[in-house]
């Protein structure tokens, strides 16, 4: 298997992974939000910020596994491994973090 191969395969399984991630973020994030009454600007916010993880973790998963490969001599299988297990962290961490970002904003608007 080439690094390309393998690239292709880490980025495809990464961006469905994530999506399933911001999917069920998007969702928790509209129900935490459920009470407030202009929390428009704040579910923007947050869906912006998973859609820049949507869209950042799969190149990122294709780079490691191209990088694990070429620059470190690893297996193709654990470098995919590897790079798909780091970049799907990543999304869920940003993804917490898109959370925290819809509330503080929606706070900061309920309170001006």
């Amino acid at each position: 298997m080439s690094t390309k191969t393998a690239s292709i395969i880490s980025s495809v399984v990464t961006a469905l992974l994530v999506l399933v991630i911001v999917i069920i973020f998007g969702f928790g994030g509209i129900v935490l939000l459920n009470g407030f009454m202009d929390a428009s600007a704040a579910v923007y916010t947050g869906f912006t910020c998973l859609g820049i993880t949507l869209i950042l973790c799969p190149i990122l998963a294709g780079v490691l596994a191209r990088t694990f490969i070429a620059k470190f001599n690893w297996n193709n299988i654990l470098s995919i491994f590897v790079s798909v297990l780091v970049t799907t962290l990543l999304g869920f961490g940003m993804g917490v973090a898109s959370t925290f970002i819809m509330a503080i904003v929606a706070e900061t608007m309920w309170r001006s």
